[in-house]
C-alpha cells in the first residue's frame, strides 16, 4: 500500500486537531470534563465572617485562607449585570516566595446561584497552554489576579456562592496540594 505525502498530512492534522480541543475541555482541578448539572461540592459550606463588613454590605464575610506563608484573598464587587473578581496572593514573609502554576490557567472561579446550579466557571470552554508558569512574590507583595463576569442581565436581588481556586503547582519549588488555595464567599447584589 503506497502512503501518499498528501494522506500523511490530514491524520497529522487531524490528531493536532484532537489535540488542541482536548487541551480546553479537561477540567484542571479533577482532569474531568465539567459538567454544569453534576457539579458536587467538594468541600464543606464554611460559613462566612460577619464581623468583616465592606461599604456597600454587598458581600457576606472577606474569605481568605494562609499556607506556604502565602494568604489567598477572594473579593467580589457587583453592579447590576457584573461580578469583578479580585484574587490577592501576598507573600507574608521577609524573603521572596516563588509559586509555579501548573500551567496558563492561574486560577479558576465558579459562581452558583441560590439553588446550587453553576452559573458561570472561568474556565469551561477555555483553553490554557499546558506548561508551567512561574511568578515571584517580593516580601511583603502581592500578586494580583482579576477577572469579571458579565452576566448579560441584571442580577440585583440574587445571592450567588463564589468559589475562587489557585492552581498552583509548588511553592519555592516545593510540590503542594493545589486544593489549600481554595476560597468561598457569599454575595447578594443590591
Amino acid at each position: 500500500m503506497k502512503i501518499t505525502k498528501k494522506w500523511i498530512q490530514s491524520i497529522t492534522f487531524s490528531v493536532l486537531a484532537f489535540g488542541l480541543v482536548a487541551c480546553g475541555t479537561a477540567d484542571d482541578t479533577t482532569g474531568d470534563t465539567p459538567d454544569e448539572n453534576t457539579d458536587q461540592e467538594e468541600h464543606p459550606e464554611e460559613t462566612p465572617d460577619d464581623s468583616s463588613e465592606e461599604s456597600s454590605d454587598q458581600t457576606e464575610g472577606t474569605d481568605s485562607v494562609t499556607e506556604h506563608d502565602l494568604t489567598f484573598t477572594l473579593d467580589v464587587e457587583d453592579s447590576e449585570e457584573q461580578l469583578r473578581f479580585t484574587m490577592t496572593v501576598e507573600n507574608d514573609t521577609d524573603a521572596e516566595k516563588q509559586i509555579d502554576f501548573a500551567s496558563g490557567q492561574k486560577f479558576d472561579i465558579k459562581v452558583k446561584d441560590e439553588s446550587g446550579t453553576v452559573v458561570y466557571h472561568f474556565a469551561e470552554g477555555m483553553m490554557f497552554t499546558q506548561a508551567l508558569v512561574s511568578e515571584t512574590i517580593a516580601p511583603g507583595e502581592s500578586l494580583v489576579l482579576e477577572e469579571t463576569w458579565d452576566a448579560g442581565e441584571d442580577l440585583s436581588g440574587k445571592t450567588f456562592d463564589v468559589e475562587a481556586m489557585l492552581n498552583i503547582y509548588s511553592v519555592d519549588n516545593e510540590q503542594i496540594d493545589k486544593s489549600v488555595f481554595d476560597v468561598k464567599k457569599q454575595i447578594t447584589v443590591e
